[in-house]
């Protein structure tokens, strides 16, 4: 079959003025829509349900019920962060100087999967109804840079680490006994080194293990619809991978130079290229 010539199909689409309207909707719509798509992505709630209504219509239905539990239970985190970025916007505009819970520019404090969302008292052992669960779980409330992964790149890079207070509440501060996250200084002579050592410190190991099951779980319906199992299981190890360091590096890099707006709007053009990169191999 020979290729055909977009030069002559414009000419031929144009002998029919209907047809030729009717293509130039839909395409601007489309456009439209990854536009305002790109936009929206800035915002950490839009970000987590934006694939909701595709895996919805092509029935993989397990991914779109864990990603709107996701936003559900980091809306009040999201807003939060939200509300930071706000504030910083405001304080620029009215001359003011803002100022952040710590020195962003310098040091990364690490992220944690329950910290300020729904389930931030149920994980706190004074306020749980289940306190050896909650401890449990605020035990493994870490991040990749507590992993093994930490040494390689601390090697691989010559990284050290010097601790810095910030005034970020933890799980466990109570009004009586106040109690706040260490943020982490990484001093290597390699910009990429220490960007990644403030990607994985942004990364929590629980929410990369959720994400993980949720890929998995679209991975066991493509297989089980016909798809190639070794196509599907690379696609799927892409789309993860990528999401993942997407989010991470974008967020890292925004957060350095830009603090909290930096924060949600490099999140946003990670997860973008993430996706893009997704989408390109798929």
């Amino acid at each position: 079959m020979s290729e055909i010539n977009p030069i002559l199909y414009q000419n031929e689409l144009s002998k029919f003025p209907q047809i030729q309207q009717d293509y130039e909707g839909v395409k601007k719509h489309v456009d439209n829509d990854s536009k305002l798509s790109s936009i929206f992505d800035i915002c950490p709630i839009f970000r987590r349900v934006e694939r909701v209504p595709d895996k919805v219509e092509a029935e993989d239905y397990i991914p779109a019920a864990g990603l709107v539990s996701l936003a559900v239970l980091n809306a009040p985190e999201d807003w939060r962060d939200m509300k930071s970025a706000y504030r910083q916007i405001k304080s620029g505009a009215e001359g003011k100087n803002f100022i952040p819970t710590y020195n962003y520019k310098t040091a990364q404090h690490p992220f944690s999967f329950f910290r300020g969302t729904l389930l931030h008292k149920f994980v706190n052992p004074a306020t749980s109804p289940c306190p050896k669960f909650a401890k449990w779980l605020l035990k493994n409330d870490t991040t990749l840079w507590d992993t093994k992964l930490k040494n390689f790149i601390i090697n691989k890079f010559n990284v050290q680490e010097t601790p810095i207070d910030t005034k970020i509440e933890n799980i466990t501060s109570t009004k009586e006994n106040p109690s706040f996250v260490g943020a982490k200084q990484f001093i290597t002579k390699s910009p990429f080194g220490e960007l990644t050592a403030r990607a994985m410190t942004r990364t929590t190991k629980i929410g990369a293990a959720v994400l993980g099951g949720l890929e998995a779980a679209h991975l066991i319906k493509e297989i089980s619809d016909g798809e190639n199992a070794i196509k599907a299981t690379a696609k799927s190890a892409v789309n993860f991978a990528s999401s993942v360091a997407g989010i991470g590096y974008g967020g890292a890099i925004g957060a350095k130079y830009f603090g909290p707006v930096g924060s949600l709007v490099g999140m946003g053009i990670g997860a973008i290229a993430g996706n893009k990169i997704s989408d390109l191999i798929d």
